[in-house]
């Protein structure tokens, strides 16, 4: 049987007002959903939306909670809100987490939007995302983090949180110390007791972050395995800012895909060594071996691109110990020691006992940067079409830099 869908017969949802009658009305719902049986011959029984007379609903909202249900258990809230008077707070999150204890083993998607959470109620969620094994999106944009909401039950829950891939802190009033706890948690990259957090979007804009931000993120940048897509507009990086982040994508080696760096007050000095990243479509591995005598260096080449790796050998160790400078079959071998050609360097590989080797990955870059709105002037527009070698294609959402015909793009402006 598929799962059940329940869904308001009008097609609209209805929020209800303040924590306590959001609690109220909640498990009055729960209840509504857990009554049905498995063999029923409606596929999505419908629950009647509740009537503006109901003292659990204060005001309709469109599309507000969706609930699907597979033996009982949701699998998709949104309690968002719009307005001040749909705000639940500390306490009502508190008292849902207690609600739903037991019943969001299989959520996937969580949206709490501008629900006037302050740091306890993002340490509640916390609470909440520990009960929730397999949720893959939690938005909780618009709330009242703070420095501290981060800290503690929050990040422990994330270090666990295998399957997330979606976390939204928009306009969470995080700043720069605020951030310090999420970025020890996706900077990690050893697996030996726990697999690493699965997050591949990650949104932080208009949290007021500075450069003092961007050199934190630079770092975790790094050694992050999974992040994809990463969206910091809307801040105040400035020009020292983007070039920490430069940095930062350089030690990333093109793991990151999709960065928008919009509205920081970057100038020309802060996105300069952004776009230049953007361009390099190979990203370079440095390693340092120390060998004993008389054992091999662990490659498998054909003549200096890396085919394979010997089992437990000092490559294998290597990779092991540095997750974020692994050495992968394709890599290229272009120094050894200082030798550059491939005689010397196939002779260095086989002598020497401590070999500092630099490899080169192809095509290893970012798909999409977005440095609109950064005070660029138009003197500095003309100055990063120059260094990019393209002229001006498209209006509709900035000027648009196309590389590798349209597959890579590069948003800017003058503005």
């Amino acid at each position: 049987m598929q799962p059940e869908r329940f869904h308001t017969s009008s097609g609209v949802s209805f929020l209800p007002c303040g924590a306590e009658m959001a609690t109220a009305w909640l498990q009055k719902r729960l209840a509504a959903l857990e009554s049905f049986q498995e063999g029923e011959d409606v596929l999505e029984p419908t629950l009647k939306s509740p009537k503006r007379e109901d003292p659990y609903c204060g005001y309709e909202v469109a599309d507000t909670l969706r609930e699907f249900v597979s033996k009982g258990l949701l699998t998709d809230i949104d309690l968002s809100g719009t307005t001040p008077e749909e705000e639940i707070g500390d306490v009502g999150v508190a008292n849902l987490t207690t609600v739903l204890l037991g019943k969001v083993a299989n959520l996937t998607r969580l949206s709490l939007r501008r629900v006037g959470l302050g740091a306890a109620g993002f340490r509640e969620v916390g609470r909440l995302l520990r009960q929730c094994p397999t949720l893959e999106v939690l938005d909780l944009s618009y709330n009242t983090a703070g420095v501290d909401g981060l800290r503690g039950n929050f990040c422990e829950a994330l270090d666990d949180a295998r399957c997330l891939k979606v976390l939204e802190l928009r306009g969470c009033g995080l700043r720069d110390e605020g951030l310090e706890p999420l970025c020890d948690v996706l900077e990690r990259f050893d697996e030996a007791l726990r697999p690493v957090v699965s997050v591949q979007q990650l949104s932080l804009s208009t949290n007021h972050l500075t450069a003092a931000a961007a050199r934190r993120m630079a770092r975790m940048l790094a050694t992050n395995l999974k992040l994809e897509e990463l969206d910091i507009s809307d801040n105040e990086l400035r020009e020292e800012g983007g070039e920490h982040l430069a940095g930062g994508l350089n030690a990333n080696k093109g793991r990151l895909q999709r960065l928008n760096i919009s509205h920081n007050l970057l100038r020309v000095a802060g996105a300069r060594p952004l776009l230049e990243r953007f361009m390099t479509t190979d990203s370079s591995l440095r390693m340092q071996i120390r060998r004993l005598p008389g054992t091999k260096h662990g490659f498998v080449l054909d003549g200096m691109v890396v085919t394979g790796l010997e089992f437990m050998g000092w490559v294998e160790q290597h990779n092991n110990r540095n997750r974020s400078e692994a050495v992968f079959a394709g890599d290229r071998i272009v120094e050894v020691s200082g030798k550059t050609t491939p005689e010397d360097m196939l002779l260095e590989l086989t002598v020497g006992e401590v070999l500092d080797v630099t490899l080169l990955r192809d095509g290893v870059c970012m798909k999409h940067l977005d440095i609109c709105y950064n005070l660029l002037g138009k003197k500095g527009t003309q100055e990063l079409h120059t260094l990019a070698g393209i002229t001006r294609q498209g209006n509709m959402i900035g000027n648009q830099l196309r590389f590798d015909g349209g597959t890579r793009i590069a948003l800017l402006n003058a503005y």
